[in-house]
């Protein structure tokens, strides 16, 4: 799956807030239970890991993940975590929360963890954006968020299938492990089992693998 922009490409309008901006603004896309804030949450650690100051991680869905979300009793999560819906006062204070980061010259790197619909609010995030990483377990709907991302001059930095391996008696496999390439136009592959469940073992060396990628590419 590739995508005609330069996936380090940068606005060149005036008007465009994102060329004000520091570093790169990464959001991550893609379909409900993909396993979006997993993913975020390992790569965060990792990068963290590896640069330890520079890299910032905000939630921009009011869904009520967090990285406690990831380090809690995945059922004490289900009792407290609360969901609510986009509204305006949260929109107004995301976007300008986003500006702002992109604008700070202490962070090369800030993540967003975008809700999973192509909404209209997840558009004005996409236009605060310099990249946009697509995670999907559907592989049409992975394409519709390459081009949701690209209308909104958001090019598309990695494209990754999330997908569930069972074992013979339908049990998720806790020894199935992920595969990336990232020697192509944009970082590819498949993460398996991002789920809270198992622990990271699944897909940790692969997440691994894009952190170093990711931190090597220029600003």
């Amino acid at each position: 799956m590739t995508t005609p922009h330069s996936p380090l490409s940068q606005p060149s309008s005036a008007t465009d807030p994102r060329v004000h901006y520091h570093g790169r603004v990464i959001a991550v896309g893609g379909p409900p239970h993909s396993g979006k804030s997993v993913f975020l949450a390992e790569l965060y650690r990792q990068l963290l890991q590896r640069q330890p100051s520079g890299v910032f991680l905000h939630r921009a869905c009011p869904d009520g993940e967090g990285m406690w979300s990831n380090e809690a009793d995945p059922s004490v999560v289900q009792q407290i975590r609360k969901k609510a819906a986009f509204s305006e006062e949260f929109v107004g204070s995301t976007l300008h929360m986003i500006e702002q980061l992109g604008r700070n010259s202490q962070l090369s790197l800030i993540l967003l963890d975008l809700g999973g619909k192509r909404t209209a609010e997840n558009a004005e995030i996409l236009r605060r954006s310099t990249h946009c990483l697509v995670l999907s377990a559907d592989e049409e709907e992975a394409m519709r968020w390459h081009v949701f991302a690209a209308d909104e001059g958001c090019p598309v930095l990695a494209s990754f299938q999330s997908r569930l391996v069972r074992s013979p008696d339908h049990q998720i496999d806790p020894t199935a492990r992920s595969t990336i390439q990232i020697d192509r136009p944009i970082p590819q592959g498949t993460l398996v089992n991002l789920c809270r469940e198992l622990g990271a073992d699944c897909y940790q060396a692969a997440i691994a693998q894009f952190a170093d990628w990711l931190l090597a590419q220029p600003c």
